[in-house]
């Protein structure tokens, strides 16, 4: 089932980016996957999971078959600079390496993301077959809760951004993880710097 897939691929990739020093709860990382998409329905393109389109059969890395909207979202970020990681599996995800950040209690997307984010909106506004997962995450200051609240509404505030350059809204995808999965220390300045962040996995088309 593609959502199963979806759901086990995100579980993989968020505790691959867990540092040695955190503490990730199973209980409360389960809780905080329901915000994903629940079932096929859910999603905007549920016959991914029993067909394979015919506009592209060239076998790509890891085994996936690349389409037009593979190699459209590929050609864009190599020429916009964006950094990214095609995640194996038999869907075609790409994480974006370039993360968008925040102050320290805010949710407001720095200008400097806001202008990237910008123009990936409008080259996703034109594409078919791409949906977006965002997942929000902060530092461990202040509680648990504030903080599992502060990072669903940094995802939200992404999942806005995007929708004001016409990308679908029943495309885009949120979640948030709150303090559990630290992409660095939470011990410096920096390390709770890079902790306040949004991360974007782009799903394509099989």
């Amino acid at each position: 089932m593609f959502i199963q897939r979806l759901v086990f691929a995100v579980v993989v990739l968020a505790l691959a980016g867990c540092s040695s020093n955190s503490s990730v709860s199973t209980g409360v990382f389960g809780s905080m996957l329901e915000t994903a998409p629940r079932s096929e329905s859910d999603v905007l393109y549920p016959e991914w999971g029993d067909t394979v389109s015919d506009t592209a059969r060239v076998e790509g890395p890891h085994g996936q078959y690349r389409t037009r909207s593979y190699d459209s979202l590929e050609s864009y970020l190599l020429a916009n600079g964006l950094d990214y990681e095609l995640l194996p599996g038999d869907y075609v995800m790409i994480r974006l390496k370039h993360k968008i950040h925040f102050n320290t209690a805010s949710s407001k997307v720095s200008s400097q993301s806001a202008q990237w984010l910008s123009q990936l909106g409008y080259f996703l506004s034109k594409q078919e077959g791409i949906d977006v997962v965002i997942g929000g995450h902060t530092d461990n200051t202040g509680n648990v809760k504030l903080n599992d609240s502060l990072s669903e509404k940094r995802a939200k505030r992404v999942k806005q951004a995007l929708v004001q350059t016409q990308v679908p809204s029943q495309t885009i995808y949120t979640r948030g993880y709150g303090e559990w999965v630290p992409a660095c220390t939470n011990k410096t300045h920096f390390g709770k710097a890079c902790n306040r962040r949004v991360e974007l996995m782009l799903i394509v088309e099989k």
